[in-house]
């Protein structure tokens, strides 16, 4: 026992340095962004791509500041789903209201491949941009954009080494229900991995001309189910760099239940199997520490049982560091993203109690999604039943524009088969 003790104590504490040294490169790239004076000189032409499916409950807040950007020359490209989609004519009133001279609205075609909706929509739009345009960005229709959110997100561009620049995700839940606050803190604890392992997120994406015009960009879009994660098998085949900017952070408030929840967990975590090169990686630590924590906690109590004091203090001690170099990182950066959206003007309550709290459980919950992700070939997102045996070989089994959700659709029971 004492051995297996220690091995699972070794285990904790390698992953408790490693937990240390991704949340410093973190820490350090927010303090750096609030210490420094903004170059939002760099302002080339760009189009910003917007992919709808269904009316999301920001889509009115996510039009205002994408229409409102504090941008010399951009354009617009609204894409929605289909013409019989809720957002198309939610979309034609708003600019009816709030006219927008170069903002287009279209009708998705086609899939143009076997790939997911938003694909087939960014596909459709990057062979319609200008060929003047320096700068192709996006975002999802969850996304606030702040005034200068186009300006920050192009910024990294003006280095021709980076090809891909991307923004941060960060929920910050108004209500503290299970399943929105284990998000938040699965959240939390993924984007040091995110950072560090520079896995893009698509609700903020800025791709230079050399990346959104190359064959393979396409090419790849066009096979694959999302669209954020393999940009990083994308942008080291063309040698190009991915920068992440904190000045992009984009807080989402909505509240999710939990079953929602682990459905979302999952969904990204398969995302992640299928196009990021440090998959293993990640599901490796996940699951490992999981293992380890509760080994370790069972051994402990065991020793407690006997009456060996000093095994059982030991096994307590480093469960106790390990945690502690999870929460201290996050709670840092915590820290520093609020700093960092309250300079810009926006506000939202931090929960630093209740994350705590909500820490400790969350290891099982992402172990689960883990092994749930492993085995996911069918996926339902926003009403669309995919089947993915591969990570390139994407079918949509069952499509029909976008209706509320609801338990069944047809012959397939999505909560019991899918994603």
């Amino acid at each position: 026992m004492l051995i297996l003790a220690t091995i699972c104590a070794f285990c904790l504490l390698c992953f408790a340095l490693l937990n240390l040294y991704w949340g410093h490169r973190v820490a350090c790239l927010y303090r750096t962004h609030l210490t420094r004076t903004a170059d939002s000189d760099y302002t080339p032409s760009a189009t910003v791509l917007l992919s709808l499916r269904g009316n999301d409950p920001f889509l009115s807040d996510c039009l205002h500041g994408l229409l409102n950007q504090d941008y010399p020359e951009y354009q617009v490209k609204i894409i929605v789903d289909h013409i019989d989609d809720p957002a198309y004519s939610f979309v034609a009133q708003y600019l009816a209201e709030h006219d927008h001279p170069h903002c287009d609205v279209s009708i998705r075609e086609g899939t143009h491949g076997n790939c997911g909706l938003k694909n087939a929509s960014l596909v459709q739009a990057i062979g319609e941009v200008d060929k003047e345009v320096e700068v192709v960005a996006w975002l999802d229709a969850d996304v606030v954009p702040h005034r200068s959110w186009l300006r920050e997100l192009v910024s990294p561009l003006q280095d021709p080494q980076t090809g891909v620049s991307s923004g941060i995700r960060w929920y910050a839940p108004r209500q503290a229900n299970p399943g929105t606050m284990v998000r938040h803190a699965w959240n939390t604890a993924a984007l040091m991995q995110m950072v560090s392992l520079e896995i893009p997120w698509g609700g903020s994406i800025a791709l230079s001309r050399d990346v959104f015009t190359h064959p393979q960009l396409v090419h790849s879009l066009s096979r694959m189910l999302w669209e954020d994660t393999g940009l990083k098998s994308i942008a080291t085949r063309l040698d190009r760099k991915i920068a992440f900017v904190p000045a992009a952070t984009m807080v989402n408030t909505e509240s999710i239940p939990f079953h929602s929840c682990f459905r979302y967990m999952t969904r990204q975590l398969v995302n992640a199997r299928f196009y990021h090169p440090h998959w293993w990686l990640i599901a490796s630590l996940g699951l490992m520490t999981a293992v380890a924590q509760s080994t370790l906690l069972a051994l402990g109590v065991l020793f407690l049982v006997q009456g060996n004091l000093s095994a059982a203090a030991a096994s307590a001690g480093v469960l106790f560091v390990s945690n502690a170099c999870v929460a201290l990182p996050i709670f840092r950066i915590s820290l520093l993203i609020h700093q960092t959206v309250r300079a810009r003007g926006d506000h939202y309550r931090r929960q630093p109690l209740q994350t705590l709290g909500y820490l400790g459980m969350t290891v099982y919950f992402f172990a689960a999604a883990l092994l749930a992700a492993m085995r996911t070939r069918m996926i339902d997102w926003r009403g669309v039943l995919y089947h993915v045996p591969e990570p390139f070989d994407v079918r949509i089994m069952h499509y029909e524009p976008y209706q509320p959700p609801r338990e069944s659709v047809g012959q397939f029971e999505i909560e019991n088969i899918s994603l």
